[in-house]
């Protein structure tokens, strides 16, 4: 085990499965204390155990302004505080101009938006409390390239980087941090699920590997060693950044 965030103390959101648990288990790993949440808790129960916290999670909707306080205050109880906030939440969803219906464009806007704002404001005063925070959100490369029929998606992600810098700007001053950290594909089980029901998944496999300059996808160790650097003390003059880890996918 290692002692980068050895005190540090961790809600995650998104933290049952894919790169939120990933991240968490990172982090766990380098000393800090974790808090996992998601909407659902039989993932939550397992995913603590394995950290050899089985009491640290609450579930609840990242989009609801009542569990995010109720998660938060649950979060900052169990750990003796709160100083370091993690947001791997989202969702995708086909929406083409000419044809997106308007409830599935809100939907994805506010499921993909929201948490941060939300997870951020209610995190604050712990942080005020401590003396010092860091805040990471897992963004998109979609945010920053755009995606073909997915507006909704790569409007929401643009916004979570626009929000990230905003946010950086009006807590400086209080020595708390926040950054975003835009992957591109990675293979967790929710993307293997989805290549999986394809016609030709290996096919779909390999044309997206091929879209990667390293010639494959990301793996969610690698997203979580950087969300690590992002809450560690040796960031600590690292703020409204969004840090791309995409196996060179944005570079041509």
């Amino acid at each position: 085990m290692g002692s980068r965030l050895k005190r540090k103390r961790c809600l995650v959101y998104g933290g049952g499965t894919g790169l939120g648990l990933a991240c968490a288990r990172a982090m766990a790993g380098e000393g800090a204390a974790v808090f996992l949440s998601g909407r659902r808790e039989a993932k939550l129960v397992e995913a603590a155990a394995a950290l050899g916290a089985p009491s640290n999670y609450a579930a609840g909707d990242a989009t609801d302004e009542t569990d995010v306080a109720r998660i938060t205050a649950a979060a900052a109880k169990a750990m003796g505080g709160l100083d370091t906030l993690l947001v791997s939440t989202g969702i995708s969803g086909v929406t083409r101009v000419g044809d997106a219906k308007l409830a599935e464009v809100k939907r994805i806007l506010d499921t993909n938006l929201l948490p941060l704002f939300l997870a951020a404001r209610a995190a604050l005063p712990h942080m005020q409390e401590t003396g010092a925070g860091s805040i990471t959100v897992i963004a998109s490369t979609s945010g920053v390239t755009g995606m073909a029929e997915r507006l909704a998606y790569c409007a929401s992600k643009a916004g979570v980087i626009g929000m990230v810098k905003a946010i950086a700007l009006d807590v400086a001053a209080m020595n708390i941090r926040i950054n975003a950290l835009s992957p591109s594909l990675v293979l967790t089980d929710l993307s293997r699920e989805i290549i999986g029901r394809e016609a030709d998944p290996e096919a779909t496999l390999r044309r997206r590997e091929a879209q990667h300059p390293m010639g494959r996808l990301g793996r969610p160790e690698e997203v979580a060693a950087a969300a690590v650097y992002l809450a560690c003390d040796e960031a600590s003059w690292t703020t409204g950044q969004n840090l791309i880890v995409d196996g060179g996918f944005t570079t041509p």
